[in-house]
C-alpha cells in the first residue's frame, strides 16, 4: 500500500501557509489547505498553491455539509485536486460532492468527525464510493484523550481507503503509519513544531522506512 503523509494547515492567512510550505513541501504528498484558512482567504488560497506546488495533490478542506454539487465548485475551479465533505451529512449531499469532484478530476475524503456510530455510518458511505473516508477526532475533543488509531479500527469491514487525522504528532506517527490508513495527516504535529523541516524529514523517514519493509 502506497501511503501519503498529509500536512494540514488550520492556519488564517495565505502568507503563513506559504512560509510552513517552504519548510515542509518537500516532504508530504499532500497539502491540505485548511477550514480556517479557507474560510478566510476563499478559493483563491488554492490556486496560490496549487500554482506554487503544481505537482502535490492540494486537498480544499471545505468540510461540506449541504449543497454537495454546489459549494465545492469554487475550489475546484480553482484547481484543488481533493475535497471534504461531511460524513454527517445527508447521503445526497456526499453524493452530489463526489459527483461534481469526478467531473473536475478530483477526488473526494468523507470526513467521518462527530459520527456517532462509525462503524455503521463507514458501510454506508462505502457504498457511495468515495476516494477516502478519514478518521478525524476533532480539535474540540482531542483534550479527551480520543484516539484516531483506536476509531480507525471501528472501519475494519470498510473497504474504502482511508485517512486518519487528529492529534498525531511525531511520538505517535509511526503507530499512524503502521495503522492501515493510506493517508496520514498532522497539523499542529508539524506546524506548531519550532523546527518544522525537520519534524516533516522525521515523519518522511519513518513512511518510507515503513513502506520499505
Amino acid at each position: 500500500m502506497k501511503k501519503k503523509l498529509q500536512v494540514a494547515l488550520d492556519l488564517f492567512k495565505t502568507e503563513d501557509a506559504l512560509e510552513i510550505l517552504e519548510e515542509v513541501a518537500d516532504y508530504v504528498d499532500i497539502i491540505e489547505l485548511g477550514t480556517p484558512l479557507i474560510i478566510s482567504e476563499g478559493a483563491r488560497v488554492v490556486k496560490t498553491v496549487k500554482d506554487k506546488y503544481p505537482d502535490k495533490i492540494v486537498f480544499a478542506d471545505i468540510k461540506v455539509m449541504d449543497g454537495g454539487n454546489v459549494v465545492p465548485k469554487s475550489v475546484l475551479e480553482a484547481g484543488a485536486d481533493m475535497i471534504s465533505v461531511l460524513a454527517a451529512s445527508d447521503d445526497s449531499t456526499i453524493k452530489g460532492a463526489i459527483r461534481i469532484a469526478k467531473e473536475y478530476g478530483a477526488k473526494v475524503l468523507v470526513d467521518m468527525c462527530s459520527v456517532k456510530d462509525i462503524a455503521a455510518r463507514g458501510k454506508e458511505i462505502e457504498a457511495m464510493e468515495p476516494d477516502y473516508i478519514c478518521v478525524h477526532v476533532g480539535y474540540d475533543i482531542q483534550e479527551t484523550g480520543a484516539d484516531p488509531i483506536e476509531e480507525l479500527r471501528k472501519l475494519e469491514g470498510v473497504s474504502c481507503a482511508k485517512a486518519i487525522a487528529g492529534g498525531i504528532k511525531l511520538d505517535t506517527f509511526a503507530e499512524a503509519v503502521a495503522s492501515p490508513a493510506e493517508v496520514i495527516i498532522s497539523g499542529g504535529g508539524i506546524c506548531n513544531q519550532k523546527n518544522r523541516r525537520e519534524t516533516a524529514a522525521k515523519m518522511r523517514e519513518i513512511m518510507d522506512s515503513y513502506l520499505q519493509k
